[in-house]
């Protein structure tokens, strides 16, 4: 499948599932000002940790304007771990807030996910967060698990175990606005282990960059 195809095929799909509205722009920064025309200027955004949003440059703008929030936010601000090609989105948690704010709570969810994120099928998804996305961001956490060093799921027991809660979102739910905007620019940490190494590297960089930031950004905060 080439990837305008591909583009075609998901945009379909999760526009039949009734998220809405549901755009494809080509670059991160072009993500971030779609999403900013969705925010009005006194909206209170929440945000679930996440570097494909600090690739977009809206989360500056946003606490320049004073939007930002912890507490109860209109608008919710995230990525997802995984999109299936018919339009299912799936998401893994430590502690189940970023997918539970997603599900229910803020009146509008905008997601903001690259096209590396989209896989074949649920089987896929859970793939690829198991065995790619969760291992590499327990070994960039520092978190002890054993999938940080073994690089693969091994369905441990651990207190710090980083995908206790998984949920899978078939369509739009009934009382929130779900917006999605996807990018034909690589976001946040998933790649096909298939791919070549330059494009695999180059977003585990990016990540690891972006996610020193988020962490150090929560250490100052507490």
């Amino acid at each position: 499948m080439t990837p305008e195809n591909l583009q075609e095929t998901v945009v379909k799909a999760l526009k039949s599932n009734r998220f809405d509205p549901v755009l494809y722009v080509e670059t991160a920064e072009e993500a971030g000002k779609k999403a900013l025309e969705m925010i009005p200027e006194d909206a209170k955004v929440g945000m679930g940790g996440s570097t494909s949003l600090m690739q977009t440059g809206l989360l500056e703008v946003l606490r320049k304007r004073g939007n930002m929030t912890m507490d109860k936010p209109d608008i919710y601000l995230t990525s997802s771990n995984a999109i299936t090609l018919d339009g299912k989105l799936v998401n893994t948690d430590m502690t189940g807030n970023r997918v539970s704010s997603m599900i229910f709570g803020p009146k509008q969810v905008i997601v903001i996910a690259g096209m590396n994120k989209v896989v074949k099928d649920l089987h896929a998804a859970m793939d690829r967060i198991k065995n790619v996305i969760t291992p590499h961001m327990a070994k960039s956490s520092g978190v002890r698990t054993p999938c940080a060093t073994e690089g693969k799921c091994s369905d441990c027991k651990s207190p710090m175990r980083l995908c206790s809660v998984t949920t899978i979102i078939e369509a739009k739910p009934r009382v929130t606005q779900l917006s999605i905007i996807l990018t034909g620019e690589d976001m946040g940490l998933s790649w096909d282990p298939e791919w070549d190494r330059e494009r695999i590297e180059k977003i585990q960089s990016v990540f690891n960059e972006k996610w020193a930031i988020l962490i150090g950004a929560r250490q100052q905060a507490k």
